[in-house]
């Protein structure tokens, strides 16, 4: 299934309408990014390395909001968490994880994350009972990757240009297939922008089926 997002969302990395998930309880538990993505850069001003101004919930406070909604008698389809910046690079959302997994272990829990360390966290992600991860994918050329991913902070170094382009195909390529392999419902995430990737659109959205995505979500820039 291919879902076309409208425009005018308020997060351009991780929509809430992604793969019609607009019931599901959201927990921006994620402050500090290790990329620095073109369009995102553009809305926020804020360079890779440095913690968004965005909103985000401390540990705590994102699961006493599930606990809120439990005792409330909402019907909760689920959880999703995301930003404002990675998920897997804050050591928040594996807090939370495991919180939610001993406390909920029947809850489907699903992550967003921009690929760059999902294929060496999936193993955290299975025993957290994680569900569903929804990864970006936003280039297969390295051409239209470099001019959408300015730099990417991986283990310890940065990474610019043709480097960080070279990096981010790589890692979320490998961590979408990878996830699927390892029995995720997976859904790949493009951000369509004119004139930079909008060619690219229909290969990305083949080429996520083809390794087993179970949907691919564009949204237009």
């Amino acid at each position: 299934m291919v879902e076309q997002v409208p425009r005018g969302v308020s997060l351009p990395c991780f929509s809430q309408q992604i793969a019609g998930l607009t019931s599901l309880l959201w927990l921006p538990v994620a402050p500090a990014c290790n990329m620095r993505c073109a369009f995102c850069a553009d809305r926020t001003g804020r360079a890779a390395d440095a913690v968004s101004q965005g909103i985000s919930l401390s540990p705590d406070d994102a699961v006493e909001r599930v606990n809120a909604g439990v005792e409330r008698g909402d019907a909760l389809a689920g959880v999703v968490l995301w930003g404002p910046g990675e998920p897997l690079v804050n050591a928040a959302t594996y807090t939370v994880l495991q919180k939610l997994h001993w406390l909920y272990p029947d809850l489907p829990v699903t992550v967003c994350t921009n690929g760059i360390l999902l294929p060496e966290r999936l193993g955290e992600l299975v025993r957290a009972g994680v569900k569903r991860i929804v990864v970006s994918a936003n280039a297969v050329s390295i051409a239209t990757a470099e001019r959408i991913y300015e730099c990417v902070n991986y283990r310890a170094r940065r990474y610019e240009g043709t480097a960080a382009a070279e990096l981010a195909l790589q890692q979320q390529w490998n961590g979408l297939e990878n996830a699927v392999d390892a029995g995720f419902a997976v859904t790949a995430y493009a951000a369509n922008i004119a004139g930079v990737n909008d060619h690219e659109i229909p290969e990305i959205e083949q080429r996520a089926k083809a390794v087993g995505a179970e949907h691919v979500a564009v949204v237009d820039l």
